[in-house]
């Protein structure tokens, strides 16, 4: 029983130190909001909260795991429930678990249960980006298709609100919001707007793009389809470049699991008859 003693007392403390750790950092925020807004590190950390929560619109996952990570309370009693399982387990079944082990087990808990949903959030958040700049080009097809049939981009973009869920439901609300904002601040604020909140290559170039067209009024039509080609290509050599990097990466398990294996087959029979002859 007396490391289950040990792990509430270093549970309680480990909770203790972590809530106290996030209020001071919130009152940081504060602060940094009050007197600094203008700060690159507020201002990044700003942008990222609003993309994930524009994303949760239309992922539940990472609605719940962000929910999860701002709750304590489940985020202790989540480890408590694993190592008072293992605890359990170990009584009923005769595991033989050491109190060593179970402060170990105890230990990871804690750590997975307060640290895991943030590295999730950030997979997720990434993953949803990828998603939608390997999509762009799709988009962009769409977005010059009603240009050429007569609409214009603002008119475009809110036709194709509807409908680009079919393509990719994560972008579906930053284009509502873009259709929102550009009936309050003008399209250009807008496009500047996802500009931020969707740090991508792809997405930096198709708002350059627009923005261009809105400012200058050159031909949109022949430049979405020439952006479209050209974010193909980018798509393209990221694929040929990941190829290159993989073949680099398989040469160390093929040196190891396959040329050494191959040189001990043949060397083998000689050696056995050299050790013979002694």
């Amino acid at each position: 029983m007396s490391i289950f003693y040990l792990f509430s007392l270093i549970f309680g403390f480990f909770g203790l130190f972590y809530g106290l750790y996030e209020n001071s950092k919130i009152k940081k925020i504060h602060i940094l909001f009050g007197k600094t807004q203008k700060n690159d590190f507020f201002t990044k950390n700003y942008q990222k909260h609003r993309s994930q929560e524009i994303l949760e619109k239309s992922d539940t996952l990472l609605k719940n795991i962000r929910l999860y990570d701002e709750n304590i309370t489940f985020k202790i009693l989540s480890a408590f429930m694993v190592f008072l399982l293992t605890y359990v387990c170990n009584i009923i079944f005769s595991l033989h678990i050491s109190q060593a082990l179970l402060g170990m087990i105890g230990i990871i808990a804690i750590l997975t249960s307060f640290l895991a949903p943030s590295y999730l959030q950030k997979i997720i958040i990434d993953s949803r980006i990828q998603k939608i700049s390997r999509d762009i080009p799709m988009f962009v097809d769409l977005l010059a298709i009603c240009v050429q049939s007569g609409m214009n981009i603002e008119g475009a973009i809110k036709f194709l609100e509807g409908s680009v869920g079919q393509i990719n439901k994560g972008f579906a609300p930053f284009l509502s919001r873009i259709v929102l904002k550009s009936e309050i601040s003008g399209l250009e604020v807008a496009i500047d707007d996802l500009q931020k909140e969707l740090p991508s290559t792809e997405i930096s170039m198709m708002c350059a793009t627009l923005k261009q067209s809105l400012r200058y009024g050159s031909g949109i039509y022949e430049t979405l389809m020439n952006l479209s080609m050209e974010i193909r290509e980018l798509e393209l050599l990221k694929t040929e470049e990941a190829i290159g990097k993989l073949s680099a990466k398989m040469s160390i398990p093929l040196i190891l699991f396959f040329m050494f294996p191959v040189i001990i087959i043949i060397a083998a029979p000689g050696v056995m008859k050299v050790l013979k002859g002694f």
